[in-house]
């Protein structure tokens, strides 16, 4: 059993047994300290490091004594990068090449389980079959000894579980965008006969140039390899997460397709989208009972900037029936690409702006005219599916103002007469400070009725008319009286 390094002198002992520094360049970092009898301080551990002779995870193992495991094969191992309990995967060397990759090893009390090591065997021989930028590549089966080891592309980055778990739930675009390629990547793998039936965050890589990758074939499911499948001979009958296994998968995880990888993309937009898996509470059963019976939690209503479209498609991924969702992943990366061409990201509806308010549903009419799109999920109005119509937004209403209505007034100031002549309303219309100013409120103005249009008779008003006849009459009777007069 390994035992702690205390000394400068026993870690010095340690990086020798490990072979992983040459000897020349151990003594020339580490000849400012002449003295090994004395207590290990970190700063040799550390100027080991900084020299660019070991890395913090292989000081780490040589403090605690251990001299062995660094080596597989040509490769040197670097730092543990995850582990589990159906494997762990390392950074490490090609001594050789000096190139960078990623060793997927299985654990030593999983070799004598026949499944694992069956299975272990056969993800490396199903990555093989892949060649696409959005899967992680595989390049080397290989055994020391009792240790197995797949060797892998390593992808500079950060798993999407991780990234949400460290930001949290991501913007609209750069979601919508990360599972375009991973649809992409999962087309592929289709394509080739294979089914993922492990698809969640945390198997999504992404490297520093905004690429994602597939990861972990290690449940992987051939066309033509269904029959003698491995699982079906160790009576495992469900495979995959819980919190992101399709209804189907749930039930039998050998009579899944490609459409039980779409169902566990819907739940991955989910966790990216709001920072959790869709049926997320519970316990192990209770999740399972719930992709299998429960409808998918609303993503408009968890988070509001969610655009309607992308609801619309993940409503169609998280069918419960197969037969109900969108057939290819292939056909999920082409609707996603077409709503981020749609939306470019400087646009208000790019991902970043509050979605607008939805209204009643309205039927189509008889002409041209978007057609409405059906979404069904719980939180709408109707409890079962709501018709919304996209791409057009319904013009506001104005209603025309009556005419010759009088300006208001405050019941201080009643309003001047207008004055005669052609620019008599211009002269009198209140400037637009003036007007708000001098608004009325509900109690203290009068309400105002429109003007009666004067009675016309033959182009001129009646009082012309009357004014007229008046005239006539008068001439008439003093031309009387007159008359009368000089008789």
């Amino acid at each position: 059993m390994p035992q702690p390094v205390h000394t400068i002198a026993d870690f010095l002992a340690v990086v020798r047994k490990s072979g992983l520094v040459d000897e020349v360049r151990l003594v020339a970092v580490t000849a400012a300290w002449p003295d090994p009898s004395v207590p290990l301080p970190e700063a040799v551990p550390q100027a080991l490091v900084d020299a660019g002779l070991l890395t913090d995870w292989q000081t780490g193992q040589l403090r605690k004594g251990r001299h062995k495991g660094f080596m597989l094969g040509k490769y040197r191992l670097l730092q543990l990068l995850g582990a589990g309990g159906m494997s762990s995967v390392y950074l490490a060397e090609n001594t050789t090449l000096h190139q960078r990759v990623a060793i997927k090893v299985l654990p030593l009390k999983r070799v004598q389980q026949s499944s694992f090591l069956g299975r272990f065997r056969r993800e490396a021989q199903l990555a093989f079959r892949l060649s696409h930028q959005n899967v992680a590549r595989a390049f080397d089966l290989d055994h020391v000894g009792e240790i197995h080891f797949i060797v892998m592309e390593y992808v500079d980055g950060i798993d999407l579980h991780a990234k949400v778990k460290r930001e949290g739930p991501l913007a609209v675009r750069d979601a919508v965008e990360y599972l375009r390629q991973a649809a992409l990547g999962l087309h592929h793998a289709h394509e080739e006969g294979l089914v993922h039936r492990d698809v969640k965050p945390s198997n999504l890589m992404l490297d520093r140039k905004g690429t994602i990758k597939v990861l972990d074939l290690g449940l992987a499911m051939g066309d033509e390899e269904e029959a003698a499948s491995l699982t079906r001979e160790h009576d495992e009958r469900v495979l995959g997460t819980a919190d992101y296994l399709a209804p189907e998968q749930a039930t039998d995880s050998h009579t899944v397709d490609r459409r039980s990888d779409i169902y566990s993309l819907g739940c991955t937009l989910h966790y990216l989208l709001v920072g959790k898996a869709p049926f997320a509470q519970g316990k192990l059963a209770e999740r399972v009972q719930a992709h299998l019976k429960k409808p998918p939690p609303n993503l408009v209503e968890e988070r509001a900037d969610v655009p309607l479209p992308i609801a619309q498609i993940y409503f169609r991924m998280m069918e419960k029936h197969p037969d109900a969702r969108p057939q290819t992943a292939l056909e999920v990366a082409e609707s996603l690409a077409a709503w981020l061409a749609a939306n470019p990201a400087d646009s208000p509806s790019g991902g970043t702006a509050a979605p607008p308010r939805r209204g009643p549903p309205r039927r189509p009419s008889s002409g041209s005219g978007p057609m409405p799109v059906m979404r069904s999920g719980p939180g709408s109005s109707n409890a079962g599916t709501s018709s919304v119509t996209l791409g057009t937004a319904r013009p506001p209403v104005t209603k025309p103002r009556p005419p010759n209505v009088a300006p208001p007034v405050t019941a201080a100031k009643p309003a001047k007469p207008p004055a005669a002549g052609p620019s008599a309303d211009a002269a009198n219309a209140p400037s637009s400070s003036a007007a708000a100013a001098v608004a009325p409120t509900a109690q203290s103005a009068a309400p105002t009725r429109p003007r009666r249009k004067p009675i016309e008779f033959a182009g001129l008003p009646l009082g012309y008319w009357i004014t007229l006849a008046l005239g006539v009459i008068t001439v008439a009777i003093l031309g009387s009286l007159l008359w009368l007069r000089n008789r």
